[in-house]
C-alpha cells in the first residue's frame, strides 16, 4: 500500500479534518469561553481558547504565545483589576473565514478601588477551533 492514505497517513497528520466552527459556536467561544471566564478569573480556561502559537494584540502591542506573552499579560490584567465585567456584545461573523469581530462594553475596578466603564472592539481569527490571532482596541483605557 503506497502513499499517505489510510491509518499511516492520519498518523502523519495527512487527511486530518480541520475544525470549523459555526456562527453560534464562534459567538459562544468569544462570549462565554473567553470573556465570561476573564470576568470570573478562570485564567486556565481563558488560555485554553488560544492556539499555542497565538498572538494577542492590545492597542497595537503584540503578546506572543499562549503559554508565554499571552499568559503573562492576562495574569497582570487580572491582578490589576479585581472586578471585570464584559457585556453588550455586537458581533459580525464570517463563518467561512473563521473570523469574528465584536464590539463590547466593559466595567473595571482597579486595585485602588477606582471604577471605570469602557468600550472596546475585538477581532478574533480562529484555526481549528482556537484563537490564532486576536486584536483588541479600546477607548483609551485597558481592555482585554
Amino acid at each position: 500500500m503506497g502513499g499517505d492514505s489510510g491509518w499511516h497517513g492520519l498518523l502523519r497528520g495527512n487527511g486530518a479534518a480541520m475544525v470549523k466552527f459555526r456562527r453560534g459556536q464562534m459567538i459562544n467561544l468569544v462570549e462565554h469561553s473567553y470573556y465570561s471566564n476573564i470576568d470570573h478569573r478562570r485564567l486556565g480556561t481563558v488560555l485554553d481558547c488560544f492556539a499555542r502559537d497565538a498572538v494577542l494584540s492590545i492597542d497595537g502591542r503584540r503578546h506572543l504565545g499562549r503559554d508565554g506573552g499571552i499568559e503573562r499579560l492576562l495574569t497582570r490584567f487580572l491582578e490589576a483589576h479585581p472586578l471585570i465585567r464584559h457585556g453588550e456584545f455586537a458581533h459580525m461573523v464570517d463563518e467561512a473565514g473563521q473570523h469574528l469581530a465584536c464590539r463590547f462594553r466593559l466595567r473595571l475596578k482597579d486595585a485602588h478601588g477606582e471604577s471605570r466603564a469602557a468600550a472596546g472592539e475585538a477581532d478574533f481569527r480562529l484555526r481549528d477551533g482556537k484563537f490564532r490571532e486576536v486584536s483588541v482596541t479600546g477607548d483609551g483605557g485597558p481592555t482585554i
